[in-house]
């Protein structure tokens, strides 16, 4: 039985069905860009790569696939065979390397001597690399940008509206909240994969869209250390927004239980800690010390009493002192672009509706 052949240009459907990669490329060539829904069981691990690539510039071709079968045999190649061959019988998988070339091609030809024949992606992760920057570059969506004070619940709104509208979801492509308290329990993704997620996510709103705008949350260029492309940025840059209003008292308590949660409070008041000493220079060092001798009152309480009301006194003064002044000049700048205000309620049901940009908008 023979294996297919993945044209590039089935590229779109195969990321829609959610089809399963197997990366066969080394760790450190995975860790700064990969196809979204692949896992990386590599053909040769880093140390096996830098010695073949070696071999290859001083001796040639043929010395360093010698090398590389020589590195890659015996328990070592079955092993490999093994996890390619279960994830091939488990999800249907399909292969790729760098250009769909030699590395590739061994893993198909082991796999088949094996029995288990898997498909391969022609071109490799270069010509899907391409594909993906053509979706990002090249998407001309209508776009709706939903902004807000920090702490007013603009990722929530989205994701609460996600079943009726399309949405961008920016944050959770880069796994980065946008602010310096924002970082998520993992850590974030290589440029290259924060765009290739961004490719799917496109192409999913492309598959589905409808006569209203996208809708997108309010960011900067960068969120945490992932820019934001620039066709999607500038385009966000001029659409409408829709402005969410929110006192400061509800946004402390949101912020609270968003961000005061987990078993491992010496990490998380380190966190805090580090993330208040980031901004120092714009808060001034009394307020930084004031806020440093909040929050060890805080941990004090969660820790011994379990309270986390204490936790409310440096979140208040935060947004009031570092977020609010900028979210003010930011939307005094955009004025003229918001369509709707309103509380969190009132924008989910603008949201709702089924209207698409008012005359003259978008």
């Amino acid at each position: 039985m023979k294996a297919e052949l993945i044209p590039a240009s089935a590229l779109d459907d195969e990321l829609l069905s959610g089809r399963r990669w197997i990366d066969v490329r080394a760790p450190v060539e995975f860790a700064r860009g990969h196809l979204p829904g692949a896992v990386n069981l590599p053909i040769l691990n880093d140390d096996e790569r830098a010695r073949v690539g070696t071999t290859y510039k001083q001796e040639g071709p043929e010395a360093a696939i010698a090398l590389g079968h020589q590195l890659v045999h015996g328990g070592i190649k079955d092993a490999r065979v093994r996890g390619w061959r279960e994830l091939v019988e488990r999800e249907g998988a399909a292969i790729y390397c760098f250009r769909g070339g030699l590395r590739s091609q061994i893993t198909r030809q082991w796999l088949g001597e094996a029995g288990r024949p898997a498909p391969l992606l022609e071109g490799g992760y270069k010509a899907a690399r391409t594909r993906l920057m053509e979706i990002v570059e090249g998407t001309r969506f209508p776009y709706l940008v939903v902004t807000g004070p920090s702490g007013s619940g603009k990722t929530e709104l989205l994701r609460a509206i996600a079943d009726h509208r399309s949405v961008l979801d920016l944050e959770d492509a880069a796994k980065h909240r946008g602010s310096a308290f924002g970082g998520f329990d993992e850590p974030q993704p290589a440029q290259a994969v924060f765009e290739n997620t961004l490719a799917l996510q496109l192409l999913k709103i492309q598959r589905h869209a409808d006569e209203r705008p996208v809708l997108v949350e309010d960011e900067s260029w960068m969120i945490g250390h992932c820019r934001v492309p620039a066709p999607i940025f500038h385009r966000m840059a001029d659409s409408p927004m829709i402005a969410i209003e929110e006192d400061l008292e509800a946004r402390t308590e949101r912020v609270l239980s968003e961000y005061v949660r987990g078993d491992d409070l010496a990490g998380l008041f380190a966190g805090f800690r580090r993330a208040v000493l980031a901004i120092s220079k714009r808060l001034g060092g009394a307020r930084v010390q004031e806020l440093l001798r909040d929050l060890d009152t805080a941990e004090v309480a969660l820790r011994e009493r379990d309270e986390r009301g204490p936790n409310r006194e440096w979140i208040r003064k935060l947004l009031d002192w570092y977020y609010d002044p900028f979210y003010q000049r930011h939307i005094e700048a955009g004025a003229d672009r918001i369509v709707f205000r309103g509380d969190h309620r009132a924008c989910r049901d603008y949201l709702r509706s089924t209207r698409p940009f008012p005359s003259g908008m978008g």
